[in-house]
C-alpha cells in the first residue's frame, strides 16, 4: 500500500512538473513578445525625435533666410538715403520701391510667423506623441518586469517540485530495498521452517521406531515371564 501511494505521489508530482514547465514556456514567450514591443516603441520614438529635429532645422533655415532678406532690405534703404542728394525723384522712386519691398517683407514675415506658429503646434503634437510613446514604453517595461517576476516564481516552483519528485523517488527506492529485504527474510524463514519440518518428521519417525521397539521388548519380556 505504501509503495502504491508513493507511486501515485510521484505521478502527481511529474504531472505538476509538466504543467509548471508549460507555464514557464508561456511566460518566456510572453516576455519575448513584451521585449519586441518595447523595441518597436523605442524605434518609433527615435523616428519621431529625428523628424522633429529635421523640421526644426528647416524652420531655422527659413528664419535665417528671412533675417538675411531683412538685412539686405535695410542695406538697400541705407544706400537710398545716401543717394538722396542725387535727386529727389530718384529718392521718391527708391522710397516707393523700398516701401513695396518692405510690404513684401512684412507679408513674408507674417507668413513666417504663421509658419512658426504651425511649427510650434506641430512640435507640441510631436511632444504629445513622444509622451504617449514614452508611456507605452514604461507600460511595456512594467509588463516585462511582471513577466520576468512570473518567470522567476515559475522557476522556483519548478525547482521545488523537482526536489519533491527526487525525494519521492528516493523514498520509492528505499521502499523497494525494504521490500526486497523482507522477501529475502520471508524466503529464509520458509526455508528454515522446511528444514525444521524435516527434522520434526525425522524425530517423529525415530520416536515411532523407538515405541515399536519398546513394545516389542515388552512383549518379549512378557513371553519370558510366562
Amino acid at each position: 500500500r505504501s509503495i502504491h501511494e508513493i507511486d501515485k505521489i510521484r505521478k502527481r508530482l511529474e504531472a505538476e512538473k509538466l504543467e509548471l514547465q508549460s507555464a514557464l514556456e508561456e511566460a518566456e514567450a510572453t516576455l519575448e513578445q513584451e521585449e519586441n514591443k518595447v523595441l518597436r516603441c523605442q524605434m518609433e520614438l527615435t523616428q519621431v525625435k529625428t523628424e522633429i529635429e529635421r523640421r526644426i532645422a528647416e524652420k531655422d533655415e527659413e528664419f535665417a533666410m528671412v533675417r538675411k532678406n531683412q538685412a539686405k532690405a535695410l542695406d538697400s534703404m541705407q544706400a537710398a538715403l545716401e543717394t538722396e542728394a542725387k535727386g529727389k525723384a530718384e529718392a521718391l522712386r527708391m522710397k516707393k520701391k523700398l516701401e513695396a519691398d518692405a510690404a513684401d517683407l512684412g507679408l513674408a514675415l507674417e507668413h513666417a510667423i504663421a509658419g512658426n506658429a504651425e511649427t510650434q503646434n506641430t512640435i507640441k503634437k510631436y511632444q504629445l506623441q513622444v509622451r504617449d510613446a514614452q508611456i507605452k514604453v514604461d507600460e511595456e517595461s512594467a509588463a516585462k518586469s511582471i513577466a520576468a517576476d512570473a518567470k522567476v516564481n515559475a522557476d522556483r516552483k519548478a525547482a521545488a517540485m523537482q526536489n519533491a519528485l527526487e525525494e519521492g523517488r528516493a523514498l520509492l527506492e528505499t521502499s523497494d530495498r525494504q521490500r526486497r529485504s523482507a522477501e529475502q527474510e520471508l524466503a529464509d524463514t520458509n526455508e528454515t521452517l522446511a528444514e525444521l519440518g524435516n527434522v520434526n518428521q525425522s524425530i517423529s519417525a525415530a520416536k515411532r521406531k523407538l515405541e515399536s521397539e519398546f513394545n516389542q521388548l515388552g512383549g518379549d519380556l512378557d513371553e519370558m515371564t510366562n
